[in-house]
Formats: C-alpha cells, sequence, structure tokens
C-alpha cells in the first residue's frame, strides 16, 4: 500500500509525463506527513460522507487535559491515524510537553511505514496543536 496517494501521482505526471516511476521513500514520508497533517484538522463530525472521521474537538470535549485524560486522547489520535492512513502500522502516540511553547499540545507519533512490498521504515513524527487546534505535522 506505498507510494504516494493517486492525486498526488497524477499531479506529478501533468508536470513531467516521463516521471512514471515508483515514488522515494522521502516522497512517500513528505505524503504521508501531509496527509496526517490534513486528516488531524478535520473534525469529527464535519464531513458529510462519514460522520465518524475526523477527531474529537479536544479543546471544547471538557477535557481538563490531566495525566489521566492524556492516554485518552493519546489512543484516539493513534486510532485514527491508523484506521485513515494505511500506509502507516503499529502507530503510538505520546504527549511529550514543550516548556517553550507552553499554549501548545506536542505529540509524538512513531509508527512503521509500509513502502513498496515488504520494506518497512520506522516513522518519527512530531504534532502541534495550537491554542485554536490547528495541528501541524513536521518531520
Amino acid at each position: 500500500m506505498g507510494g504516494i496517494r493517486f492525486l498526488e501521482r497524477l499531479r506529478q505526471m501533468q508536470r513531467d509525463p516521463a516521471l512514471r516511476m515508483a515514488a522515494s521513500p522521502e516522497e512517500v514520508l513528505h505524503s504521508v506527513a501531509n496527509y496526517v497533517g490534513k486528516i488531524l484538522n478535520t473534525r469529527k463530525g464535519s464531513t458529510v460522507l462519514d460522520e465518524n472521521f475526523g477527531i474529537p474537538d479536544f479543546t471544547n470535549a471538557g477535557l481538563a487535559f490531566s495525566k489521566e485524560d492524556m492516554p485518552r486522547v493519546e489512543h484516539d489520535i493513534a486510532a485514527f491515524i491508523e484506521r485513515c492512513e494505511p500506509r502507516l502500522k503499529h502507530v503510538e502516540v505520546h504527549f511529550t510537553p514543550d516548556q517553550t511553547t507552553p499554549f501548545q499540545m506536542v505529540f509524538s507519533l512513531n509508527a512503521q511505514l509500509h513502502y513498496s512490498g515488504e520494506d518497512v521504515f520506522p516513522v518519527h513524527l512530531v504534532t502541534r496543536v495550537d491554542p485554536l487546534g490547528k495541528v501541524t505535522v513536521t518531520q
């Protein structure tokens, strides 16, 4: 299930029709990071086709973001990513507070990227949730 997403391949071939070869692992990782950012910025109930698509709006969920709440938030994020991004397996999400940005929630995401057949690469992404709920994903 590796490779870049279908529409990305079409855009790439439109720019250069000679590029019909498989994407590199770096291109696939970039595609995955972009898509994870998109899906994590989708709130549950905001899509017409699937009312379960998206993550809950944790900022309005009545959570105090205490040590008791974090395992549930971590689990919900990891389960959603595994459901929606089939190129990632064994997704683990951990809250990693950053003292330099106290008004952001920072999560480390570790997973396995399944790339073209049997190739598997470890992946580490950092997700930052700003006070307004916008998620940024970096490699």
